[in-house]
């Protein structure tokens, strides 16, 4: 037990030293000038930018749950979000501690007797599901970027990841075939709610301009932040903005600014979770 402790509080520690690095590097390389130029116009735009992200949240639980009803895990919706966002509140502020994937599995496992391996893999599908919906998300924002050149990549991109979605649900999670196309809907929606939260920020600084480039950048962005050497993303998203923006038609201050604060409104949602600790419902 006493070493299972020591390794969490390494790994917590590599991921706080990491995090301090990223915005070392990113305070040293970008132009503190720009960023001083960066106002905030449209506050209200940050609330907004709130709502819609916690609207893809309790969508994800939807996803999660409709995956778990495949392995006869049947929690009420209500019991369902609160375990979510406790999940979130696990993950993110109590970065130390148990996870929040294994928070769910434990608390589902007692109450269902479902193996603790059948419930891990529904949650690491739903994983996949958002994956290859931001793939798609990719694909056909490219069409409307100034990445013509990439049309190609794009197309065959579009047209592949669903089908390799299928194949791993119906060879590798074939538990959850049923379930494919009714939360892959939920996927493609969840990850256009968080782009738009995220050009929610972007509007809140009166960033109005290459809105689909900083789109597929942010959705790049997400891919990287799921590297588990940070907490909740943050610092990952934002050395993404760092040396992407270059290649892209972007404003690389702004971007940052505006995955940092992507992160706050994940933090500030995260932190509801706290809400349910107690709750008999859980």
């Amino acid at each position: 037990m006493g070493n299972v402790k020591f390794k969490k509080k390494i790994k917590l520690l590599i991921k706080i030293l990491f995090i301090f690095s990223a915005f070392f590097i990113i305070i040293n390389k970008i132009d503190i000038n720009k960023l001083k130029e960066i106002k905030l116009i449209y506050p209200s735009f940050l609330f907004l930018a709130f709502i819609t992200f916690n609207i893809s949240q309790i969508i994800s639980a939807l996803r999660v749950h409709n995956y778990l009803k495949n392995i006869k895990v049947t929690p009420s919706f209500k019991t369902q979000l609160m375990l979510y966002y406790l999940g979130m509140f696990y993950n993110i502020l109590l970065p130390g501690g148990i996870g929040g994937d294994a928070y769910k599995a434990y608390k589902f496992q007692k109450k269902f007797e479902v193996g603790y391996k059948k419930i891990i893999k529904a949650l690491l599908i739903d994983r996949f599901s958002g994956l290859f919906a931001i793939f798609v998300i990719i694909s056909v924002l490219v069409f409307f970027s100034s990445f013509k050149v990439f049309l190609v990549y794009a197309s065959s991109l579009l047209l592949i990841s669903p089908f390799v979605l299928y194949f791993i649900h119906k060879y590798l999670f074939f538990e959850f075939k049923k379930s494919f196309f009714k939360t892959f809907i939920f996927s493609l929606i969840i990850q256009s709610l968080q782009l738009i939260t995220f050009i929610l920020i972007l509007f809140a600084f009166n960033v109005k301009e290459n809105l689909i480039d900083y789109g597929i950048l942010f959705l790049i962005s997400s891919i990287i932040s799921v590297i588990p050497i940070s907490i909740g993303g943050v610092g990952l998203r934002e050395l993404t903005f760092l040396y992407a923006a270059k290649y892209f038609n972007i404003n690389a201050e702004a971007g940052i600014l505006s995955a940092f604060l992507f992160f706050i409104i994940t933090l500030i949602s995260s932190s509801i979770g706290i809400l349910f600790i107690r709750s008999k419902h859980v």
